[in-house]
């Protein structure tokens, strides 16, 4: 791990590049992840309609649930001491592969036992034994790929993922063809995880050369470490889940399919942060001792992260109506209000994405529990109040809602933690302005949805240049990365 030296001029290009190559690397291949994962939604709500669409997505809904158990926020606790000691990467994996199997069965088996009585019965139970197996119990096997984060060669894990996802866009359209029941979706979305479990098990033996052994005595401090981690993953399940699996017990599986819909659009653009802040946190957590550097770096993200997702909430407000359309057809014409709304909560998901790997790369993950348990007890209560009222429309902004407390605002009394929110609030707060003035002022052109789509970006691209949101030095800190990242270029 030389070259990942935060010390001098030389280390600090090397490592720039680095951090730049990997997130090209992962920006491509999760774009084309994209693509092809939208494609196979597509097909798949065409093909299921939208009440069976409801009963496949709520079905998943609930195995997410049982996720934070089956991992115990173990992942980024061995990526960060991985990262420490690139010696003993094997060994740390290996305890953690161990540990995670025990929790998997035991998760695996809870989550089965406990289905019947939240209304996942009968042939419903039958297909939840599938999502729980790819879900949970395939969770060890998909562990090593840390390797590849630890070693800022994450490439191999997107062109695995990328394979899968075209592995399934192929299952689910010989499906559509056949018109095969649910079940065999259920059977072929398994099938290609066994797939993906086996890629990275061969491709991850080549970072792990070195004899491993189990340490008894760090599982115990993995365990220790990672509990406010996989606490705050149960609540932000919840909060990011509780409203599929709510709709599915308060509403109908037809109201809920309309919503999963929308869901699957702004969700599919959470791959961007990922690609970055993954390549970015091995650097945070070697510089989090080092304050220049590692403000240098969390600015950044922040400023990269919310101006790119206010800018898709502009493009996906604006033309919600017509990419609507355009994938699902006209029987889910009622998931573009729905999508209008949804695509506001990722401005949230995009700041939280660096506030989790920040808190973790500082040590401060006890600090997770806070705003994942204020996200899903506000949730779950708005859920409670506004789906009676206005079904699929409650839930979405209930999320919204949610969501931009969860990490706008309950950390902010906390000495430890009120700096970085302050920090992406100043950020967030001009940007989100800007893009609701731009979608306000786009949306009342007498004209075509592409036309207010092409004026709105314009406005809020103007507006973000005009008030030095980004500014020439990001420009210049870019461009100088990619020419060092390229030969060609330099």
């Amino acid at each position: 791990m030389s070259d990942m030296s935060l010390g001098g001029p030389t280390g600090g290009r090397t490592l720039r590049s680095r951090v730049l190559q990997n997130s090209a690397a992962l920006l491509g291949g999760r774009g084309i992840a994209i693509v092809v994962s939208a494609g196979a939604t597509v097909l798949l709500a065409r093909y299921l309609g939208s009440e069976q669409l409801g009963e496949y997505a709520a079905l998943y809904a609930y195995v997410s649930l049982f996720g934070w158990l089956a991992t115990f926020g173990l992942e980024s606790i061995l990526v960060r001491e991985a990262s420490r000691e690139r010696g003993l990467a094997g060994s740390i994996l290996l305890t953690g592969v161990v540990l995670c199997a025990a929790l998997s069965i035991a998760t695996t088996l809870l989550a089965l036992a406990v289905a019947p009585f939240v209304g996942y019965r009968g042939p419903l139970h039958h297909l939840l034994l599938f999502a729980a197996i790819e879900i949970l119990l395939l969770t060890p096997l998909r562990l090593p790929a840390l390797v590849f984060q630890v070693d800022l060669r994450q490439w191999y894990g997107t062109a695995i993922n990328v394979f899968r996802q075209i592995l399934w866009f192929a299952v689910v359209a010989l499906l559509a063809l056949a018109h095969a029941p649910l079940l065999y979706v259920f059977v072929g979305r398994l099938a290609c995880a066994f797939v993906e479990a086996t890629m990275i098990s061969i491709a991850s033996r080549r970072f792990l050369t070195t004899s491993w052994h189990f340490l008894p005595g760090r599982a115990k401090a993995f365990l220790r470490s990672s509990f406010p981690i996989a606490f705050s993953t149960l609540l932000g399940s919840i909060y990011m889940r509780i409203d599929q699996v709510m709709l599915h017990n308060l509403a109908t599986d037809q109201i809920l399919g309309q919503y999963v819909a929308a869901v699957k659009v702004s969700e599919l653009f959470e791959m961007l942060p990922a690609a970055l802040i993954s390549s970015l946190f091995p650097i945070l957590a070697l510089a989090a001792d080092r304050q220049p550097q590692f403000q240098s770096y969390v600015g950044r993200s922040f400023r990269y992260l919310i101006i790119l997702a206010s800018g898709l909430c502009v493009f996906i407000a604006l033309g919600a109506k017509a990419i609507v359309a355009l994938l699902y057809g006209r029987q889910f014409h009622s998931a573009a209000p729905l999508l209008a709304v949804l695509i506001w909560s990722e401005v949230a998901v995009f700041f939280g994405t660096v506030v989790v790997n920040v808190l973790i790369a500082s040590n401060l993950q006890r600090y997770l529990l806070l705003p994942t348990a204020g996200g899903a007890i506000a949730n779950i209560l708005l859920n409670f109040v506004l789906i009676p009222r206005f079904g699929a429309g409650g839930a979405a902004w209930a999320t919204l809602i949610s969501y931009s407390l969860a990490w706008g605002v309950t950390l902010l009394p906390f000495v430890r933690t009120r700096a970085l929110i302050w920090q992406g609030l100043r950020l967030a707060a001009p940007a989100c302005a800007l893009a609701l003035v731009a979608v306000g002022a786009a949306s009342i052109l007498p004209a075509p949805d592409l036309i207010r789509v092409a004026a709105g970006m314009c406005l809020y691209g103007i507006g973000i240049w005009a008030t030095r949101i980004i500014r020439r030095d990001d420009i210049a800190y870019a461009w100088t990365a990619l020419v060092e990242s390229s030969p060609k270029l330099g």
